[in-house]
């Protein structure tokens, strides 16, 4: 889960949508959903995430969002 706290960001889960990112938004992230989180363009953004503990858990950072992809969000 991640809970926006200031600030103006996206959030977007490989082949959909973006979703805007604004203070009080909170996102409930499924479990292996490949997805990436950011400021948007000219601001910044914080966020509180919180993991749920498992067994044979992991995170992992993939390929960073091009400038093309970034600059297509409005």
């Amino acid at each position: 889960m991640e809970k926006q706290t200031a600030g103006s960001g996206w959030y977007q889960e490989e082949g959909k949508s973006p979703v805007s990112l604004e203070p009080g938004t909170v996102i409930t992230i499924p479990a292996n959903v490949k997805h990436w989180h950011g400021a948007k363009q000219g601001t910044w953004f914080s966020h509180i995430a919180i993991e749920v503990p498992g067994e044979n858990t992991y995170n992992e950072w993939c390929e960073p969002v091009s400038d093309e992809e970034y600059s297509m969000l409005k």
